[in-house]
């Protein structure tokens, strides 16, 4: 029997999945830490790495401090969805293995946590509709969410029983306006929409309204692949930066662009591409004012064969018209008043040709011209100071 979710505090141990084989245990330990071990059937078997900081071994992984092995607590939602999760759960924010346990059957990538000797199952989405014109998402926004959906923006889980033929599957995300940043669904709508001129995967994404005409933005897991026919789609790895560096969630701010980039390439098919791919985006993001793209914010996805390559570019808005004015990550030491110098610096030392290095600039600095401010509904000094601000970064590159 699937324990409550008050209950799963009580609960010692948890399945790991990947896809639907069995493949290790998150254990509590008598010291209060937590620790990960593969199953010795699916190490028999030869199973894979379940992440790139998880290498097969008969040796337990240990999370520090009572957390999560980094992989892991990179799976947990953020901000207000994870204080929701800790109220529906009754216990802290410290208790990483029974908040994983409450959300894990459903978690980015193709890795599920369950309680032990749990029937592995579908976790019901929050919003499933034909038309969002029947939905209040204000209500949505204060629903418990059972699915593992990473980062602070208020996003929901949500299927289309009538699927938009440029969709390919029904897994989708809903996101939010959040309270303290008003309009932001249309201001990463917009800069989706620019993105795609980087002539790079870009998250699939519709703009939706409610019954009461408050805006959402539906995004395609690109986590999941459609299966022919009919039937659950195929679920991709997927890990983000932090994961990658095997380093917890709240050092998100706390790395480099350059340890991103390079962390990330490592793992990839073509690492020398990945590397020119992930400088394009992060030259992009100061182009168009986006101050959080930090090291959740862009990830690796593997195909079909387990290949890794860049994910498609997600979660993007700029965040200048809200004040913030530095970017996520430091570029060659800095997070303000960037020059041409330092991303040559930075090109520099992800072994980008002065040529590639230059092509790629103008790539990002073309697709940027193409975020118009005015399209959005900010007026004022906040809207001014942007602009003018983005002109400045421009010049630079120009």
């Amino acid at each position: 029997m699937t324990p409550s979710l008050q209950e799963l505090r009580l609960v010692a141990q948890a399945d790991v999945y990947c896809n639907d084989n069995l493949a290790g245990y998150l254990t509590r330990q008598d010291d209060g830490s937590i620790a990960f071990t593969y199953d010795l059937h699916y190490l028999h078997d030869g199973g894979s790495a379940i992440a790139t900081s998880l290498p097969v071994a008969r040796d337990a992984y240990v999370g520090p401090g009572g957390a999560l092995p980094s992989f892991f607590s990179g799976l947990l939602p953020e901000g207000h969805r994870l204080t929701v999760l800790k109220d529906a759960t009754k216990t802290s924010l410290s208790d990483e293995l029974t908040l994983l346990m409450a959300v894990g059957s459903d978690t980015p990538g193709n890795v599920r946590v369950i309680p032990s000797g749990s029937k592995l199952e579908q976790t019901p989405v929050v919003a499933e509709f034909s038309t969002t014109e029947d939905l209040d998402f204000s209500v949505l926004s204060r629903t418990l969410d059972r699915h593992s959906i990473p980062g602070v923006q208020d996003k929901i889980s949500a299927t289309m029983l009538t699927t938009p033929v440029e969709f390919k599957n029904s897994a989708y995300l809903l996101k939010l306006d959040p309270r303290d940043h008003p309009h932001l669904v249309l201001n990463e709508a917009l800069h989706l929409k620019a993105a795609r001129a980087l002539k790079l995967p870009v998250a699939k994404n519709q703009l939706v309204m409610d019954s009461k005409k408050n805006p959402g933005l539906l995004v395609e897991r690109f986590d999941r692949m459609a299966v022919e026919p009919e039937g659950q789609p195929q679920r991709l790895p997927l890990e983000d930066a932090m994961q990658v560096l095997n380093l917890p969630p709240a050092s998100k701010y706390a790395v480099s662009t350059e340890q991103v980039i390079q962390a990330l390439a490592q793992h990839c098919q073509a690492p020398v591409l990945a590397r020119r791919n992930l400088y394009i985006q992060f030259a992009f993001a100061w182009l168009t004012g986006n101050g959080d793209l930090h090291g959740k914010n862009v990830s690796i996805l593997a195909n079909e064969q387990g290949q890794f390559g860049v994910a498609p570019i997600y979660d993007i808005p700029c965040t200048l018209v809200y004040g913030d004015d530095t970017m996520a990550l430091t570029v060659a030491g800095k997070t303000k008043n960037l020059k041409r110098k330092h991303w040559a610096e930075l090109s520099g030392e992800l072994g980008l040709a002065d040529r590639a290095a230059q092509s790629a600039n103008q790539l990002a600095l073309k697709a940027a011209l193409t975020a118009d401010l005015d399209e959005l509904p900010f007026e004022g000094s906040p809207l001014r100071g942007a602009q003018r601000e983005l002109r400045f970064r421009r010049m630079e590159l120009e």
